[in-house]
């Protein structure tokens, strides 16, 4: 073999080594998505070595989203040790105030107060909902947990506050999440809080 065609010939198996690995890689990144290593912080609840590990794609406008969180505080409440949850943004187009709400939820969560704005933001949501300035009353919700206004303000105006928001709608696309409420029980696929109900039922006997 010349010197030429022994260029060619390792230049040939570099090319098909590389093609192998990407392949390799994507089967790989299809088969473990769910838990992917991220630069986010994740707003998460219970203990990470949990046996039952949720995570959940909502929309804060979504009336299936408040009745999920609503089940989902109730199980863990009641089973403690025994649940991970982890929740991801994913605002729906269709819903006028559900990016501006994530926004709220993201800014109190940068001030340590997620869960408090989560849970606000759900148990009020047919009074927000349906205005057309939910301002007012997401400001209220700001008030009853202390945020530091000036603090917010700057949050809101924030580039990489949508930026995290969307980040987490991208990697629900990429895991093919088509609606709101989806989970993910231990890597499960759940659209809907009656299958999430009936999967949570299920994963405690």
């Amino acid at each position: 073999m010349n010197k030429k065609s022994s260029k060619k010939f390792f230049l040939t198996i570099l090319i098909i080594v590389v093609c192998f690995i990407s392949i390799s890689g994507v089967k790989l990144f299809k088969g473990h998505p769910i838990w992917a290593v991220s630069t986010q912080m994740p707003h998460s609840k219970g203990s990470p070595h949990a046996s039952i590990k949720i995570i959940e794609y909502m929309d804060f406008q979504c009336p299936a989203c408040a009745n999920g969180a609503h089940l989902l505080e109730n199980f863990i409440k009641n089973n403690p040790d025994k649940f991970y949850l982890e929740v991801r943004y994913y605002p729906l187009e269709m819903h006028f105030h559900a990016m501006r709400a994530a926004r709220y939820a993201e800014c109190a969560g940068r001030q340590g107060k997620f869960w408090a704005m989560h849970d606000l933001l759900f148990k009020q949501q047919s009074t927000w909902a349906p205005l057309l300035n939910a301002e007012p009353v997401f400001g209220e919700m700001t008030k009853t947990i202390n945020l530091d206004p000036k603090r917010l303000e700057q949050c809101l105006a924030d580039p990489t506050t949508d930026s995290r928001i969307l980040k987490d709608k991208e990697r629900g696309k990429a895991q093919e999440v088509k609606s709101t409420p989806t989970y993910f029980v231990n890597n499960k696929m759940l659209v809907g809080t009656v299958n999430l109900e009936k999967e949570l039922k299920s994963s405690l006997k």
